[in-house]
């Protein structure tokens, strides 16, 4: 156990709790670090895309205690279209807000901060906890902005936004104490950027067991006799339908599926929807199946003979990824094949799955093909390595642990 003084800040602008929506990684870590003694508060803003349960009340600040936890909502200019430009005025206002509750609570100062992105303004409130309050700052990043911007949404390197953020980022890796990430080759990009070494760990997206193994539902029968096929494989993704993951890709793979009898399904919702919709009209082999909870993802994807995710060729995902549905598939117990140019630790370690290059349609049938023709045998031992894995490596019990040993490093 450790000490009840030593005090933990996260500030993360998107985070939430399952009272609201949905428990997120900084809750999960925050539940840890409560079990472990520590004395834990955690800064978020009730304005987000991402979820619309979120509490609205008046004045910058609401209180409550969720699992141990000091839970502080900041009331912050309110957005629903993540490309306005109130999702940045809401980032600003947010950070405002953080360090006038910092300014506020000076005298129970924490002994850490961790400034989790997006938004990757909480460098900046990070930066001045540690010269103002002598706190030990430690920058989590969560995704590579604004080189993000650049590569998926188009931005040019000289438009003052992103002349901004990369201010801001540089700063975050210059004053902090220590650099988490959740992709195994952050420290290149950092390296990169501030030509110095940094204290750099890898911390994945982790793994609630209990979410798992307590908080499970069944999708409805209808969904699945809906959607997918008795006659044929299922070839499965589930997620976000968004521009970064070009999920173009598999409507090309099933209208030129050639001799090749398999039926895929895309099952989610995002910014791409209608122009995939567009796109997949007359291909009898393929289906856009609508979103599901995540509770229930898991009685779905049962249901799946491959999962399948893709990522756009950019270079920032040459440092890494983990994405959360990688810990869905692998619960799920089945095979996954990802399309992309990609260092994904979680596939390759397990064995849960296999990567392959962009355009290459012949490899990916045959990784199919592979799949397929696996034994029940064959395929209950890879369920079960896959289940052990993220038991094993991504609970957030163990990387809490991991976690902790940075505050006294």
């Amino acid at each position: 156990m450790r000490n009840s003084y030593d005090r933990i800040w996260y500030v993360s602008k998107y985070a939430n709790i399952a009272k609201y929506g949905a428990d997120t990684r900084q809750a999960y870590f925050c539940k840890e670090f409560v079990k472990m003694g520590y004395d834990v508060t955690l800064l978020l803003s009730n304005s987000s895309h991402l979820y619309s349960t979120l509490p609205q009340f008046r004045g910058p600040f609401k209180k409550e205690t969720y699992n141990g936890v000091n839970v502080v909502w900041l009331n912050v200019i309110q957005y629903q279209n993540p490309n306005s430009i109130f999702r940045i005025l809401s980032w600003i206002h947010f950070e405002l807000l953080v360090l006038i509750y910092g300014l506020k609570n000076r005298k129970v100062k924490p002994d850490v901060v961790i400034a989790s992105s997006l938004s990757i303004l909480s460098a900046i409130s990070g930066s001045i906890f540690k010269r103002c309050l002598r706190s030990k700052f430690i920058f989590e990043v969560r995704d590579i902005w604004p080189q993000s911007l650049i590569e998926l949404k188009g931005l040019k390197r000289s438009h003052p936004l992103v002349c901004f953020l990369s201010w801001v980022e540089k700063l975050g890796y210059r004053r902090s104490d220590v650099i988490v990430g959740t992709m195994g080759r952050l420290r290149l990009h950092v390296e990169r950027q501030i030509k110095e070494f940094k204290n750099v760990t890898c911390i994945p997206h982790g793994v609630s067991v209990e979410f798992y193994e307590n908080e499970q539902v069944e999708i409805e029968k209808c969904y699945v006799e809906r959607y997918f096929s008795v006659h044929k494989p299922n070839l499965v993704y589930a997620g976000s339908f968004n521009q970064a993951y070009k999920l173009s890709r598999f409507i090309a793979l099933a209208k030129n599926a050639k001799g090749v009898d398999v039926n895929f399904i895309l099952i989610g919702d995002g910014p791409e929807a209608e122009k995939l919709k567009e796109q997949s009209k007359g291909i009898s082999n393929l289906t856009i199946a609508s979103k599901v909870n995540r509770a229930a993802l898991n009685s779905v994807l049962r249901h799946a003979d491959v999962l399948l995710h893709s990522f756009d060729e950019k270079p920032v995902f040459k440092y890494g990824v983990s994405p959360n549905k990688f810990v869905d598939y692998m619960y799920a117990g089945k095979p996954t094949i990802c399309i992309g140019n990609v260092y994904c630790p979680m596939l390759e370690e397990s064995g849960a799955g296999v990567v392959i290059a962009p355009d290459d349609a012949q490899a990916f049938y045959e990784s199919v093909n592979d799949y397929l023709k696996m034994s029940k045998e064959e395929k209950v031992e890879l369920g079960i390595r896959s289940r052990q894995y993220i038991l094993n490596e991504l609970s957030y019990e163990k990387l809490a642990e991991k976690y902790s040993e940075l505050f006294s490093n």
